[in-house]
C-alpha cells in the first residue's frame, strides 16, 4: 500500500464540515492552512468573491493510504458544505521524522 499526500481546498466556512468528513475516515494528523486565491474562479466563488476576485480558502493536507481516497472523497462529497472542494493527490517518495 502506498501513502499519498491528499490536498483539499475548501471555502473557509466549509472547513469544519470537510474536517469532520476526513476525520470519519482516518485519525492521522490533519494540517490546515488559510490561503487567499487571486483570480476569477467563478466555479468555486461566492457572490462577494466573484466581485472582488479574491477567494478565501482553507487548505487541508493529510498523508493517507491511497486506498482510502475513494471513501474519503465520498464522505467529503456528502458533507454539509456549501461550495465545491478541490482535491489532488501527490505520491510520497519518502517521509520521516527527525528528532
Amino acid at each position: 500500500m502506498s501513502d499519498v499526500l491528499l490536498t483539499l481546498h475548501c471555502a473557509v466556512h466549509d472547513t469544519e464540515a470537510v474536517v469532520e468528513a476526513v476525520r470519519a475516515v482516518c485519525q492521522v494528523p490533519l494540517h490546515l492552512r488559510a490561503e487567499a486565491v487571486r483570480g476569477r474562479d467563478f466555479g468555486d466563488a461566492g457572490t462577494a468573491e466573484k466581485v472582488s476576485g479574491a477567494l478565501k480558502r482553507t487548505t487541508l493536507e493529510v498523508v493517507i493510504d491511497e486506498h482510502m481516497i475513494p471513501d474519503l472523497l465520498r464522505r467529503v462529497h456528502a458533507s454539509r458544505r456549501e461550495l465545491p472542494v478541490r482535491w489532488r493527490t501527490t505520491p510520497l517518495i519518502d517521509q520521516g521524522r527527525i528528532a
